[in-house]
């Protein structure tokens, strides 16, 4: 099977994803209500919502650039970083991606960026891979703080997130577990000892002179964490942006006047944007579905809304951001005089033409 069959393969099967989580999402639902609602909502509040949500990600370009200034090569002087605007720019194009491939976004982002400044493929992608080991970090810290808010709440928690996840892991028997970690350890050993320690064989080749430089390439990305001086605008930009998430999941609920009929404080905006953060994190195209579910049950069983109003929420923040997103994009797409199938050929090729620039920089 070729690399462009199984890439259709998996976009198809994604799209099916989300129409199946899509439809189990608003099953039950009264969609006449739900227009009623959207068309009944205070959409003055939406202006200040497109600049906090523009606001945020300028922060993430521009602590995405602060990352990037710690690379060897731009520390060095070999290579400069390219401005903040420059990272915005490569930042919406990948957001825009994301709707039509998921996870293809990251790539288009880093590909995009690389081709405006020259720094290497695999050194850009491990910042950008950071750049996500932030956002897991304050995501994971909290989803205990939601613990503690929720705690009241507990068994609801449980029985819609916590059980089912444990039910299936349960369902797998522990020797089998076991021993496939063995199985997949002693595999990872014998093709280490065996066939990378072997310069002579075609694996080990393929990885000395080829894999191993993208890999040196891709590991400097990764250590700019450590490497950075500015680690305190990492930090302070961290927190700004998480705050301005907040800001950007309860805006909605005062637009359609949830906030008040349900009681929802700003708080609970947390709880629910964090709990929904993770049907972003399901591979369908920009969350769709996956999203829309996981809002609306935490709505309806952990806040007491109705099935109609979750949905009127869920639907707003979802369609608002991905119009937005995709506008955006599209805009910066052609203020680079780029176009779609450039984009497209740059995404897929950047990778390959990064190891043999790295592979020959590595030899000189």
């Amino acid at each position: 099977m070729s690399p462009r069959t199984r890439s259709i393969l998996a976009q198809v099967a994604s799209f099916l994803l989300a129409g199946v989580l899509l439809y189990l999402a608003l099953r039950g639902v009264d969609l006449r209500t739900v227009l009623t609602a959207l068309k009944g909502a205070d959409y003055t509040w939406l202006l200040p919502l497109v600049a906090i949500v523009l606001l945020s990600h300028l922060i993430r370009a521009w602590r995405w650039r602060v990352l990037i200034k710690a690379l060897p090569e731009v520390e060095s002087g070999e290579r400069e970083p390219g401005s903040t605007g420059a990272a915005f720019s490569s930042l919406m194009i990948g957001y825009m991606v994301n709707y039509a491939a998921p996870r293809l976004g990251e790539v288009a982002r880093t590909a995009t960026l690389t081709a405006r400044t020259g720094i290497g493929f695999g050194s850009i992608f491990g910042t950008v891979v950071v750049d996500r080991i932030l956002d897991v970090a304050v995501l994971a810290l909290g989803l205990v703080s939601v613990g503690y808010l929720l705690i009241d709440r507990f068994s609801t928690l449980n029985s819609l997130f916590i059980e089912p996840l444990t039910t299936q892991l349960g369902r797998i028997p522990a020797l089998a577990l076991l021993a496939v970690i063995v199985v997949i350890g002693v595999l990872v050993f014998l093709v280490y000892r065996q066939v990378l320690h072997r310069s002579s064989s075609s694996i080990g080749s393929f990885w000395s002179e080829r894999a191993a430089p993208i890999f040196a390439s891709f590991k400097s990305g990764i250590l700019t964490l450590i490497r950075s001086k500015n680690r305190v605008g990492l930090l302070v930009s961290t927190v700004v942006i998480w705050i301005l998430y907040v800001m950007m999941a309860h805006l909605p609920f005062i637009m359609l006047g949830m906030d008040q009929a349900f009681q929802i404080s700003v708080l609970d905006s947390w709880s629910i944007m964090l709990l929904g953060a993770i049907g972003v994190a399901i591979p369908s195209p920009g969350g769709t579905g996956s999203y829309h579910y996981i809002t609306i049950q935490t709505l309806v069983f952990l806040f007491g809304v109705d099935s109609e109003s979750a949905a009127t929420y869920a639907v707003l923040v979802h369609a608002s951001q991905m119009v937005l997103y995709v506008v955006v994009g599209a805009v910066c797409l052609i203020l680079q005089g780029s176009s779609v199938r450039v984009l497209r050929a740059r995404t897929m090729q950047a990778p390959e033409r990064s190891r043999t620039s790295e592979y020959t920089d590595s030899q000189s």
